[in-house]
C-alpha cells in the first residue's frame, strides 16, 4: 500500500504543477494532457489491483474458494506494481516538460 499512497500524493502534486504551468501558458495544459491521463490511469489501476490483492489475501487466509485463483491475483498485483506502475516515472517527466518543444515548430513547416 505504501507505493500506492505515494503515487496518490504525487498525483495531487502533479495536478497542481500542471495546473500552474497551464496558468502560465495555456499550451502547457494540452502538452501534458495525454501523459497526465496515462499517469492517472496507471494510479487508478494500481488502486484496484491493491484492493483485489487485499481481498485475495483474505480469501487465501480463510481457505475460502479456489486458493490458486487468489494466489494468481496476488501475483498479478505484484507484477502490476513492480513492472507497470513504474512507467509513471517517465510520464511525470514528459507531462511537466512544457509546450515549447511542441510549439516551437512554425506552422508553415506542417505544409510541406
Amino acid at each position: 500500500m505504501k507505493p500506492l499512497r505515494a503515487h496518490a500524493q504525487e498525483w495531487l502534486d502533479l495536478s497542481m504543477k500542471l495546473g500552474e504551468a497551464a496558468m502560465a501558458n495555456a499550451d502547457n495544459a494540452g502538452a501534458g494532457a495525454v501523459d497526465y491521463l496515462m499517469y492517472s490511469g496507471y494510479v487508478t489501476l494500481a488502486y484496484f489491483w491493491a484492493r483485489m490483492a487485499v481481498l485475495a489475501q483474505q480469501k487465501i487466509a480463510a481457505a475460502d474458494g479456489d486458493v490458486s485463483f487468489y494466489e494468481a491475483k496476488v501475483m498479478t498485483a505484484r507484477f502490476y506494481f513492480e513492472r507497470l506502475l513504474p512507467r509513471t516515472e517517465s510520464l511525470k517527466i514528459t507531462m511537466l516538460a512544457g509546450a515549447d518543444n511542441i510549439m516551437d515548430m512554425p506552422e508553415a513547416l506542417f505544409q510541406l
